[in-house]
């Protein structure tokens, strides 16, 4: 399988706005993560079930939650290894 990428002068360029809409949605993000943790510890699935009922504001279009996905992971895993430090176990 091949991929050809061609760039044109006048595609889109990143904006600043939408950089800083980006790094808000992380940020809301990753405190919507530490708010359901703090609440026990669920395992991965019961965790993503509860992040799916929720409206999430700002988030991509086409791609939704799905896409933002690496970042809800990443937040859940070190509050993971933090309780697993303090002796809670959490099956994921």
């Amino acid at each position: 399988m091949s991929v050809v990428l061609v760039s044109l002068p006048g595609a889109p360029k990143v904006t600043e706005e939408a950089l800083k809409k980006e790094e808000d949605l992380d940020k809301y993000l990753e405190s919507r993560v530490e708010g359901k943790y703090g609440l026990g510890s669920p395992t991965w699935c019961l965790y993503c079930g509860a992040m799916a009922t929720e409206t999430v504001p700002n988030l991509p279009p086409g791609g939704g939650l799905a896409s933002k996905r690496s970042v809800i992971e990443a937040m859940y895993n070190r509050l993971n290894l933090y309780r697993e430090e303090e002796g809670v176990s959490s099956s994921v």
